[in-house]
């Protein structure tokens, strides 16, 4: 219970000459300039601001109006002496609290109540109420905006989630790991490159495709797998050694493509097929049969800027390196030698 001032209540002149209050008895704050009467009322801790260092002994019994009138003369005096406001109870010195952990907070609260004072909006209680309810708006906002990331990372997770399964029947149906989902020879293979597409470039490989070709023809398919860049080349004019291997490539490229497909992976198959560029075939067939590269670049004249070319002859030599490294893996030394050779 705390003595508060409180707006005078409405009261009349009984009979007998005592005052009588008027209507229910409601404490409201006083108003500025208005008549103040002090009351004694319950209020939650929490509203309690702090703790005079002054010490007032009150009557025992403050119900009566004489009384409370009598601790009101008191504050007035009591108010006069401090006119910089009346000292605070301070737990530290007054109180003697020697805890580390409680000093440290009076620490900080007593930084903060300073950064609190020297804010602009402090000295401005009118833009304070202005701009007061637009925070407290921004704050809902932050707080539903960290509600969306949650649920859309919960979202991403299943997608995540729906992802990997779709992957691992690919695997299985290829044959890359069994029922299981152990891992085996040709998946080991498959994780020994790493410079092209493992899937489609281990089709090739365990379906023999490599076997009967030349190493000039090995290294002019993968090329396939390192140029990227889009050309004008049509593979009807493709040396003939050329153009059986790339039709076993998009075959294969094609039932990567619909096993990913039907194992509910977002994959478009023609769009699939088609990033296995050929542009660079003959280049590279030319180049290890042994013509100048001049004579490569110029005759015919090619789209492909020598930059270009260089840079995917450069990642064709790493992708060939792998392959022999595959063959050395499964244990086919001929291949490993053929691909050592390109």
């Amino acid at each position: 219970d705390v003595v508060l001032p409180c707006a005078a209540t409405s009261t009349v002149t009984a009979a007998s000459g005592q005052m009588m209050e008027v209507g229910e008895k409601v404490y409201s704050p006083p108003t500025p300039g208005g008549k103040t009467e002090l009351h004694v009322v319950t209020m939650p801790l929490e509203l309690v601001n702090g703790f005079s260092a002054v010490i007032v002994k009150p009557p025992q019994d403050l119900r009566s109006a004489e009384s409370r009138r009598t601790v009101g003369k008191t504050l007035q005096v009591i108010e006069g002496r401090f006119p910089d406001g009346i000292p605070k109870l301070d737990p530290i010195e007054d109180m003697n609290i020697k805890d580390g952990g409680f000093r440290e907070l009076v620490s900080r609260v007593g930084s903060l109540e300073a950064r609190l004072m020297a804010h602009t909006l402090h000295k401005h209680p009118k833009k304070l109420r202005e701009v007061y309810p637009l925070f407290q708006r921004k704050l809902a906002i932050t707080a539903e905006v960290s509600v969306l990331k949650k649920s859309l990372r919960q979202a991403s997770g299943m997608v995540f989630r729906s992802e990997l399964k779709g992957m691992k029947r690919v695997l299985r149906r290829l044959g890359y790991t069994n029922q299981d989902d152990v891992v085996q020879l040709k998946g080991r293979a498959a994780c020994e490159i790493d410079s092209g597409d493992e899937l489609v470039i281990a089709e090739l490989l365990f379906d023999g495709v490599f076997n009967p070709l030349t190493p000039e023809v090995c290294a002019a398919l993968l090329s396939c797998f390192v140029f990227d860049e889009k050309t004008e080349t049509e593979a009807s004019r493709l040396p003939e050694p050329l153009q059986g291997p790339l039709q076993s490539l998009r075959e294969k490229a094609r039932r990567v493509a619909t096993v990913q497909s039907e194992s509910k992976l977002t994959v478009d198959v023609e769009e699939y097929v088609e990033k296995f560029k050929l542009g660079l075939m003959d280049i590279v067939h030319r180049w290890c049969l042994g013509e100048k590269f001049v004579d490569i670049i110029t005759k015919p004249p090619t789209q492909i800027f020598e930059g270009s070319v260089i840079r995917a002859m450069r990642r064709l030599e790493e992708l060939v390196v792998q392959m022999a490294s595959v063959c050395k893996v499964i244990g086919n030394p001929t291949l490993e030698a053929k691909f050592t050779q390109a």
